[in-house]
């Protein structure tokens, strides 16, 4: 792992296909905290012109809390070196194409084998439209994924 926690996350991003496929980007991120920039685009909306689609505020919970973890551990070559197991999210608001949504995760717990963590997810001013909390299996050269 690198000693810059914005580094490693950014790596961890450009090594992940499903980051690179929605566009996140790393804004900043410090030990157990990161903030990510997602621009919405109608593909990723319900509809041209609808909302931003949940999934995608979901997937924003689960990489932002990923990402914090990712700045306390081992290295994260897209993600293998921990495994979710559960996330939250709670809908507040919604966005649209042409806004930005940042997500702000940190961890709240970190363990030898579990780590907690929340996110929450706003638009470009600032206003709620999603909560979330992530649980993960921190895993390590003896255990592998199911």
């Amino acid at each position: 792992m690198s000693d810059d926690p914005l580094a490693t996350v950014r790596s961890r991003t450009q090594a992940n296909l499903f980051w690179r496929h929605l566009g996140v980007a790393v804004e900043d991120a410090r030990p157990g905290w990161v903030r990510l920039r997602l621009p919405v685009r109608n593909e990723l909306c319900n509809a041209a012109g609808a909302p931003l689609h949940g999934g995608v505020l979901a997937s924003l919970v689960d990489m932002a809390v990923g990402g914090a973890l990712a700045t306390m551990g081992a290295a994260a070559a897209g993600g293998v070196d921990q495994a979710t197991l559960d996330v939250n999210v709670s809908f507040m608001g919604a966005a649209r194409a042409g806004d930005d949504v940042v997500a702000e995760g940190r961890i709240l717990k970190r363990g030898r084998s579990i780590a907690f963590g929340e996110a929450t997810i706003t638009d470009g001013g600032g206003r709620l439209l999603a909560a979330g909390r992530a649980t993960y299996m921190i895993l390590n050269s003896e255990r592998t994924p199911a």
